[in-house]
């Protein structure tokens, strides 16, 4: 009960309905705050018309050539999306994994703190650089 004060409890997404009477599946937690930051970097800037500050503009770097200043950019990109729009953490680290990059794929892995119970935990974000 206690992780959900501060960190709250949102719909799946996309919404899932178990049962036709039991409403949407709902996500607490870690797992809400995985799905609000893949939201976060998945949704462009202004795409939201009642919320048009959130998201990030990883989309301006599909088909970009990946070199350090590309990636340099990728991590300013991803820090101030996730400072501006999700305060339930604090960015730690973000690491690039090139191995699929000849496939069109690049892994963002991400560090940080849930500030609410100051634990750390890392995801995975896939980066397709190549419309999908």
């Amino acid at each position: 009960m206690i992780e959900t004060v501060f960190s709250g409890q949102g719909w799946s997404f996309p919404p899932l309905f178990s049962t036709s009477s039991s409403g949407p599946d709902m996500l607490t937690g870690q797992a809400l705050i995985e799905q609000t930051i893949s939201t976060v970097l998945n949704t462009r800037i202004g795409e939201r018309l009642l919320v048009p500050n959130f998201g990030s503009n990883l989309s301006d770097f599909i088909f970009q050539m990946v070199d350090a200043a590309v990636m340099a950019d990728l991590r300013e990109e991803i820090s101030i999306a996730i400072a501006e729009n999700e305060p339930r953490v604090t960015l730690k680290a973000i690491l690039f994994d090139t191995s699929d990059i000849y496939d069109g794929k690049l892994n963002i892995e991400l560090e940080y703190v849930i500030n609410e119970s100051n634990s750390l935990a890392n995801m995975v974000f896939p980066f397709y650089l190549g419309e999908g």
